[in-house]
């Protein structure tokens, strides 16, 4: 009812936007649950700007950043039924609704480059059957990708030079790849809310935490605790992304549906650009407050890609019995090969200049999808 009630009143807002007689220029809402100064609420903004100017004021976006509009958990039926036109969805939060979204998630533990990472799952959403069917059983018209930072383990009790130092010790993990490769070394797997992050590790009842360098900075100032960084790779999660309302979709023109594509290029491209200068202040923070940068060891290295290796190798077999879906393994194979595709393709331009990777991403994704079709049938 709470929802319905939110529609209704959001689509006579709508409607007197179009002024007397409907002009031609609309406002359409753009939500996400993170905070007004997240990176979330920057690419929306990148976005709107973007397409307000490509497309001369026809189609702007008003953005509703934290959860004002509809929160995390509500994401998927607000964006459905038309609360909003352009959303991120965190699929973490919904894993019954989108459980193959949560496989791309889990395979987020193999990626060592938060830009190829993100790109390889953007291609997959466009590409792959299994992911594309379960997005139309929901309405949801996929747009584009965002991953955080490549995730290491945060310390509070002391340095970690190794993984070895790790045994006994409590450590947060997000997602069944990471909670099985804490237990893998001998740490203790604990779930908490991220929101209790930082009190329990300034109250010792969490050790460690595997976070992204922003776990120390712009999301929970850990910088204020933490003794040290060990910089072992454990992925990150491409979880869900950024979708549109399937109405909003199939009624622009499609004229306005590739303007709108060269949109989420742009913002995606100017996101994950300006997402190293985040990560890079994360370690900046670091030196300043002299929280040791502990490179991995050769042996923590070969460790880390054993449990990958057969992580990866059973994943589809857990996934089946887990959550009750087909085999994923076409899936899975798509996101391996995409995630070294990705890495190479990166390393053959200027991953600084956002003009260029804009035009890597025009190139294999948003150029090649068919305005005519995409999304229509």
């Amino acid at each position: 009812m709470q929802m319905k009630n939110i529609l209704m009143g959001l689509t006579a807002t709508a409607c007197l936007a179009l002024g007397p007689g409907g002009a031609s220029a609309e406002l359409f809402r753009a939500s996400t649950y993170n905070a007004a100064n997240s990176p979330t609420t920057d690419f929306l903004e990148d976005f709107a700007e973007r397409i307000k100017t490509v497309t001369d004021g026809e189609i702007e976006f008003e953005i509703y950043p934290g959860g004002t509009l509809i929160p995390g958990e509500k994401s998927l039926v607000g964006l459905t039924s038309g609360v909003s036109q352009l959303a991120n969805v965190n699929a973490s939060q919904l894993p019954s609704d989108l459980p193959f979204d949560n496989v791309i998630s889990d395979l987020g533990f193999i990626g060592s480059d938060q830009m190829a990472l993100d790109f390889a799952a953007t291609e997959l959403r466009y590409t792959n059957p299994q992911i594309m069917a379960e997005y139309a059983k929901h309405n949801l018209i996929y747009g584009a990708g965002l991953t955080i930072g490549i995730w290491n383990i945060i310390c509070a009790d002391g340095v970690v030079n190794s993984l070895a130092d790790l045994k006994g010790k409590s450590m947060r993990g997000t997602g069944g790849a990471q909670l099985g490769f804490i237990d893998y070394i001998g740490a203790v797997p604990v779930s908490v809310p991220s929101t209790e992050i930082y009190t329990g590790m300034q109250r010792g009842s969490l050790d460690c935490v595997a976070g992204s360098p922003e776990f120390l900075t712009v999301f929970w100032r850990l910088s204020e605790l933490a003794k040290s960084d060990y910089l072992l790779s454990l992925g990150s999660l491409p979880t869900g992304g950024f979708f549109m309302n399937q109405d909003f979709w199939r009624e622009r023109t499609p004229e306005q549906r590739r303007k709108i594509l060269d949109s989420l290029s742009y913002a995606s491209a100017n996101l994950m650009v300006n997402y190293a200068g985040i990560i890079d202040h994360a370690f900046d923070t670091a030196r300043a407050e002299d929280i040791a940068l502990v490179e991995p060891t050769e042996e923590d290295l070969a460790t880390l890609k054993t449990y990958s290796d057969d992580f990866v190798a059973n994943l589809a077999q857990t996934s089946m019995e887990k959550r009750g879906i087909e085999d994923p393994t076409p899936l899975i194979e798509d996101m391996v090969a995409l995630v070294d595709k990705w890495n190479t393709l990166l390393s053959e331009i200027d991953r600084t200049d956002v003009t260029a990777v804009k035009a890597l991403l025009d190139r294999e994704i948003y150029g090649k999808i068919d305005v005519e079709t995409y999304g229509l049938n």
